[in-house]
């Protein structure tokens, strides 16, 4: 999916990752600006059978789901306004282990955002709603090595 964007225009950086347990979720802010056109890309282990994707305004109307029953979820918008958007990822189940009659209990997930358009291409800082002060919501620092970002 990324891939497809980026020949699109986009800009694509790493936004955040973690894991999950089934019908858990993460909330992060993301700040936006007025017509920029944002995607929002969450990609997963191979323990995750379905994962959702939530955008949200700074009033909590709904921009953009994608709860389709897949392995992937993705959303893109142009923003209507300038501020924080609010973004929720749901991971709904894991697969099934046959030989053990379990389902994996957590499952890997990793977010990347994308912009087109503005008059710059910052880079994408996801904010914990509960720290805002403190470090982004990011396992790590991404390094860009010949116009890749990873």
């Amino acid at each position: 999916m990324a891939v497809r964007q980026a020949e699109a225009g986009f800009t694509i950086f790493p936004g955040a990752s973690g894991s999950l347990q089934p019908n858990e979720k993460i909330r992060m802010l993301m700040p936006v600006t007025k017509g920029v056109t944002y995607c929002f890309l969450v990609g997963v282990d191979k323990r995750v059978r379905d994962i959702d994707l939530y955008v949200f305004d700074e009033q909590g109307n709904e921009i953009l789901v994608d709860d389709r029953r897949q392995r992937r979820a993705g959303t893109k918008f142009v923003a209507s306004y300038t501020g924080t958007a609010e973004v929720f990822v749901l991971l709904q189940s894991t697969n099934f282990n046959a030989s053990t009659s379990k389902y994996h209990g957590i499952g890997s997930w990793s977010l990347l955002v994308g912009t087109r358009g503005g008059s710059g291409q910052n880079r994408y800082e996801p904010v914990d709603p509960n720290n805002p002060q403190g470090p982004k919501a990011r396992d790590a620092e991404p390094t860009t090595e010949g116009g890749i970002t990873s």
